[in-house]
């Protein structure tokens, strides 16, 4: 079984959500055949929001995506996402 890289912009819900604490709610309970590389990208959005870019390696499996991007939903503190890249490994 092969594996993919997906590279996600990560939008916080306010300015109040540093890009570490959203690293931080990301890896707290990331789904256990789902792996955040390390250092996401900080990255200047608007109005002081500080969004992040974060690659992620998950198995090249039906329903794999789909299961980051709710793990994703169900994060309050995240505004919204949108994959930038994929390619397999």
């Amino acid at each position: 079984m092969g594996e993919v890289l997906l590279v996600y912009e990560i939008r916080p819900e306010s300015a109040e959500v540093t890009p570490d604490k959203l690293e931080q709610l990301l890896r707290s309970n990331l789904p256990e055949a789902i792996q955040m590389q390390n250092d996401p990208e900080h990255k200047p959005l608007f109005f002081g929001l500080i969004g992040i870019v974060g690659q992620f390696i998950i198995p090249e499996v039906d329903g794999a995506q789909d299961q980051l991007e709710e793990y994703f939903e169900s994060i309050e503190e995240i505004s919204s996402f949108q994959m930038d890249f994929v390619t397999r490994l």
